[in-house]
């Protein structure tokens, strides 16, 4: 057999039963593609469940407010993905009535949609001879090739999109496309592949002679710009929560979140220190002093530019950055166990704190108990 023959004949047998596969229908597969980028599947998967129950058809996702769109999506990150989904639905209501179209170039005119996506659709829902080149099948090719040169090229791009295009001859393309895939998420993997159960094993140069880790070539990230920030919990005595709707930044639009800034308000002496918090995004670090608080009437009169106040019991409705309701859902929950209300509660001294901290994806949360207690020991002391 040849190269997609082994490729194909290995899929078949494989493959992981994933909802996206059952369908070929193009905006079912246009949502996964678009929800699996820079996102491991078994966390994205939730996600699509709920997203397609909501909005079975581009006319239902073109219909939506955007602030739904971006309270489901929440988690996810990487929130213009979202956005553009939204977009690119007005699109293909407005010029193709409702239906993507089965033409690559045509497909590559809706936003949100560029070479891979247009290439997964056309291929998985059209059966189109259109390659989709994302990492998996980079990493799969220039191994197999033992092609050298930085991926993160234009001219690697597209020598791998021409030799995919040709292993594509004479295979049903959208097996072959998620193929590719598969077999770069389970097999070829950045680290410690599979090469004894390769099927691509007599064809693959960096197997054969193990320099497999030498493929493929990416110059190194910019290491992501630090942003030091104060961050503000402020409460009133009427159960609100100070929000601002700041986009400034250029981060994460449509998504609310605390008062945040680069210099100090001038009521911080007001409030409580509450620790300092680190966010990880892909290209900058917030690195966050937090305060919480209450405000009296006379401060609230005159609010920090973008925000206002909200109720409480109406934070799950809003879509909120991750960096912030992570404080959210930590802090209302100890305060919802402490309440006395909860026959369970009990006092919560500082030392009792722990330092929660999670990784998702890109994204990562800490908080300092230790610089808790160092403040208000400076406090004390003035």
């Amino acid at each position: 057999m040849n190269f997609q023959e082994e490729l194909c004949a290995w899929y078949k047998i494989h493959h992981r039963e994933l909802p996206f596969r059952q369908s070929r229908d193009p905006y079912a597969i246009w949502v996964s593609e678009i929800m699996a980028q820079q996102t491991r599947i078994d966390s994205m998967l939730p996600y699509y469940k709920r997203w397609m129950e909501r909005w079975p058809t581009v006319e239902a996702l073109a219909e939506a407010p955007i602030e739904d769109i971006l309270h489901v999506w929440q988690g996810l990150g990487y929130y213009n993905r979202a956005r553009k989904l939204h977009a690119g639905a007005k699109v293909v209501v407005e010029r193709y009535g409702g239906l993507l179209p089965a033409d690559v170039e045509q497909l590559r005119t809706i936003p949100g949609i560029g070479f891979y996506t247009a290439g997964a659709i056309g291929s998985i829902a059209y059966g189109l001879r259109a390659p989709a080149v994302d990492g998996n099948v980079l990493r799969v090719t220039t191994r197999v090739l033992q092609y050298g040169e930085d991926i993160t090229k234009k001219t690697t791009a597209d020598y791998v999109w021409r030799q995919v295009y040709d292993w594509m001859e004479g295979s049903n393309p959208a097996v072959f496309t998620q193929a590719m895939m598969e077999i770069g998420a389970l097999v070829c993997t950045p680290k410690n592949p599979q090469c004894l159960l390769c099927p691509l094993a007599p064809f693959c140069g960096a197997g054969q002679d193990g320099s497999w880790s030498q493929y493929p070539v990416k110059k190194k990230a910019k290491p992501p710009l630090e942003l030091q920030l104060y961050t503000y919990w402020i409460e009133n005595d009427r159960r609100q929560i100070l929000l601002s709707d700041d986009w400034s930044d250029g981060l994460m639009e449509g998504l609310y979140r605390l008062p945040q800034a680069a210099a100090p308000l001038e009521q911080t002496d007001q409030l409580d220190f509450a620790g300092q918090r680190k966010h990880v995004f892909s290209h900058r670090v917030w690195k966050m002093e937090c305060y919480r608080g209450q405000w009296d009437d006379q401060v609230q009169e005159t609010l920090p530019e973008h925000c206002f106040w909200i109720a409480k019991d109406q934070l799950d409705t809003l879509p909120i950055v991750g960096a912030h309701r992570k404080w959210l859902d930590e802090g209302l929950a100890d305060d919802a166990e402490a309440s006395p209300d909860n026959p369970e509660s009990v006092q919560i001294s500082e030392a009792s704190l722990t330092d929660p901290a999670e990784t998702a994806g890109i994204e990562a949360c800490q908080v300092s108990d230790a610089s808790i207690m160092e403040k208000k020991k400076n406090k004390k002391k003035g």
